[in-house]
């Protein structure tokens, strides 16, 4: 997904002779290799060199190197032998080779470990070493129509495996049963991997990422959710709040409420208003209606990331743009414990945003019988 004219441009901007990306979000988003190793082995880089104009290196571990040759368009991959080999010598003999050993280097430098930075300092020592992780979140916070589409589908099958979990669960079941009931369905209908699923009933509901457990669905008692699962190396993530029970006029009221608050903030997330501003509408809304409001944020930017830049937060004050993947997420915690909470995904267009979870964003709440 790779927009290499895009990222030369801001390499020109940014004074840099070349990237290197070295998280494994980045690697995936630059080569086109999902390596899932590298998120699960620490110390097993995959490193993608960027050179702003001479052709890029894609450096692996040889454990990998058959995936990187048949997922990359990185036509020059080097491996090395892992434990005997390192792969940040590997980087910088590449840097050498490609005349870069006075250069002005970007480096994710929130993401590279202090030991194999000084290795690099150190064999390198005329490098002008900067940090370029805003680089990348610059290019990867407009989505291209091949990741809107992906996304898309993620989000609507994740909804979908929550409604159907809640069709077929009933008073009595409990978190686990519906976590798994979720998990089984995520799975058959194509998800590579679970991120996170988290289920609290009654006062658990209240918390913000209660693990699954054996605590029964007791009726007349508030149960939420928060999953997400990953599909072709991105995220979704989806939110939902149900009664065991027919709800009592006070949930009624509540969820009715956080509904309306809810709609009314998506409608206002328009191309040109600030991160900051949906944020603070939300805020707005909540205290308008009596509801206490203690958020650091509301949302956040989606795609191989779970949590990506901009977040829906005061402090953010970048324009919403078209073609941003944005999932939002409004929570309420009732004085009497409960904890409420909705989230879809939703994409920003000229003509106004489109909710790409497929809800009806209806005032009822789900109810599990």
């Amino acid at each position: 997904m790779l927009k290499y004219d895009l990222l030369r441009e801001k390499m020109n901007q940014g004074k840099l002779d070349a990237v290197v990306a070295i998280s494994p979000e980045n690697v995936f988003y630059a080569t086109g290799s999902l390596i899932i190793t590298q998120k699960l082995i620490r110390p097993r880089l995959a490193i993608a060199l960027l050179p702003i104009d001479k052709d890029p290196v894609f450096i692996v571990c040889g454990i990998e190197e058959s995936l990187a040759k048949a997922e990359s368009w990185m036509k020059d991959i080097r491996s090395y032998i892992e434990f005997k080999e390192s792969p940040i010598d590997y980087l910088t003999d590449v840097l050498k080779e490609k005349k870069l050993e006075k250069a002005s280097i970007g480096l994710e430098e929130d993401y590279l470990g202090i030991q194999y930075f000084e290795t690099l300092r150190s064999r390198l020592p005329s490098v002008n070493f900067s940090d370029c992780g805003h680089i990348f979140e610059e290019l990867r916070m407009i989505k291209s129509e091949e990741e809107i589409e992906l996304l898309s589908d993620a989000a609507k099958a994740t909804r979908k495996a929550v409604d159907a979990a809640f069709l077929s669960t009933k008073e009595g079941d409990s978190e686990k049963d519906l976590a798994n009931k979720i998990r089984s369905n995520l799975f058959e209908m194509g998800a590579d991997e679970i991120t996170f699923l988290v289920i609290g009933v009654g006062k658990r509901s209240s918390i913000a990422h209660p693990l699954p457990g054996e605590f029964p669905l007791t009726k007349g008692e508030i149960v939420r959710l928060d999953v997400g699962a990953l599909w072709r190396g991105y995220n979704s993530d989806v939110a939902r709040t149900a009664s065991i029970g027919p709800p009592n006029n006070e949930q009624k009221k509540i969820y009715k409420t956080l509904m309306e608050i809810y709609r009314e903030v998506i409608q206002n997330m328009t191309v040109g208003k600030k991160f900051c501003d949906p944020f603070n509408l939300c805020r707005e809304l909540y205290e308008s209606r009596g509801l206490s409001f203690n958020f650091p944020h509301i949302g956040h930017n989606m795609g191989i990331g779970l949590h990506e830049h901009p977040m829906v937060s005061p402090e953010d004050k970048k324009p919403l743009q078209e073609n941003m993947i944005i999932n939002l997420e409004p929570f309420y915690r009732s004085p009497d414990g409960y904890g409420y909470h909705v989230e879809d995904l939703l994409l920003i267009r000229r003509d106004g945003p489109k909710v790409l979870t497929g809800s009806n964003l209806g005032d009822q709440i789900p109810i599990i019988e």
